[in-house]
């Protein structure tokens, strides 16, 4: 008698239960009675429940589990955090829990089932997970140990507990010392959250120091994710201590991350970077911000948004002066005014930024309205006018401009 099924109905009948019994609250009478005749197979999940309600190890009904079983239960858990999936991370954790593990493997499913419970906005299980992996890992394991309390500095600093954030963060850099080999990746991420906890506290000048570090740490990783983080993080500590030329060159890095295609976490950048420039009443980077997330959402087909966001950025580039950004707004404006059905509100925009940038002789900001225009004037199936226009941009040739304007 090796089968799942077998030991599961002896167990059943030994207990004096029925199937509909066993099955209240976890399955249907007919999964239970699927699964004793060999049909189907429980997830360990569901059978570590059932083997609780029949009084036996879940051992009993899983002797001989490969050895690999639990290396893939790990990894995959941890894809499914990465995929933003933290309810599968927990089941595919529990799963795993019920496996042989050595203290280093049951530190780390601790480890990632903090993570996924912060995900899942359970800040106080999280952070209590965590302290309990941080308890529990051995000292032989100085990466392990750096990735734990790395996690633990990242939820003090969601609660806002930035002292004690900074001193897990540093705790993390301390092993991540220790290692003959660290990942260059986590240490960026450590010393990025290091300079977000020390930029909390009004630390700005120790915060920059943390970024720039963090920043060598991503190029050593060659992590396009860390590199964007480190500018934008670098962005606004620069604005926070006056140095507005070096902040504006951070903030365009977050292109970048967009480049990468991880878009969502470049809109939460440039959306730090846009809250901090309306406090400050900073109208230089308001326009440059403002504009960069009206591009961010008109690709992802949010165009009421990237209407909102380009007016914000015309209106605060032109209390500023700065008419090239303002321009380019506005041609962002009448590509999200056309999605909408609105052509001559878009046509109106793309003549203003058009003869803006003609006129300041932009050639590379022309080029890339010019782009955008074709591309609507393609959607149109006006195949000769955005011919015109894609030539012009291809070969920085804009004397055809007024004439195509006047059309």
């Amino acid at each position: 008698m090796n089968s799942v099924g077998e030991r599961l109905r002896e167990a059943r009948l030994a207990r004096g239960l029925t199937q509909e019994q066993l099955a209240r609250g976890l399955a249907t009478k007919g999964f239970i009675s699927q699964v004793e005749r060999n049909h189907a197979t429980p997830s360990l999940s569901k059978l570590r429940v059932i083997a609780e309600r029949l009084g036996q190890p879940l051992s009993y009904f899983v002797p001989d589990r490969p050895p690999q079983q639990l290396a893939l239960l790990r990894k995959a858990a941890q894809l499914a955090v990465r995929a933003e999936e933290p309810a599968q991370a927990l089941d595919i954790v529990a799963e795993a829990s019920a496996l042989p593990a050595t203290a280093n493997e049951r530190a780390d499913l601790q480890r990632i089932r903090g993570v996924a419970l912060s995900e899942l906005r359970q800040n106080r299980a999280a952070l209590s997970t965590l302290q309990d992996a941080a308890a529990t890992v051995p000292v032989d394991d100085p990466e392990l140990n750096a990735s734990i309390y790395a996690e633990i500095g990242t939820v003090l600093h969601i609660e806002e507990r930035f002292n004690a954030a900074i001193e897990a963060s540093r705790r993390a850099l301390d092993w991540l010392d220790r290692c003959r080999h660290a990942d260059p990746e986590l240490r960026a991420r450590v010393l990025t959250n290091l300079g977000s906890s020390s930029f909390r506290l009004g630390q700005h000048a120790e915060a920059m120091a943390y970024y720039l570090r963090a920043l060598d740490a991503a190029t050593d990783a060659e992590s396009l994710l860390r590199i964007a983080n480190a500018h934008m993080a670098l962005g606004v500590a620069a604005r926070a201590l006056g140095e507005l030329d070096r902040a504006l060159e951070h903030c365009h890095r977050a292109d970048v991350h967009y480049a990468a295609g991880r878009h969502r976490q470049a809109a939460e950048l440039q959306r730090a970077c846009l809250e901090r420039a309306r406090e400050l009443k900073d109208d230089v980077e308001i326009g440059v911000a403002a504009g960069e997330l009206a591009r961010y959402a008109l690709a992802d087909g949010e165009a009421a948004e990237a209407i909102l966001l380009s007016q914000e950025s015309q209106q605060a580039a032109g209390r500023s002066g700065d008419h090239l950004h303002q321009a380019v707004a506005a041609a962002v404006e009448g590509a999200a005014a056309d999605l909408l059905g609105r052509r001559r509100v878009a046509d109106r925009r793309f003549t203003e930024a058009l003869r803006t940038l003609a006129d300041r002789e932009a050639a590379a900001e022309l080029a890339k309205v010019c782009m955008m225009y074709a591309d609507i004037l393609r959607r149109r199936e006006q195949d000769d006018r955005a011919f015109a226009f894609m030539r012009m941009a291809a070969e920085r040739d804009f004397t055809q401009l007024p004439a195509l304007l006047r059309k």
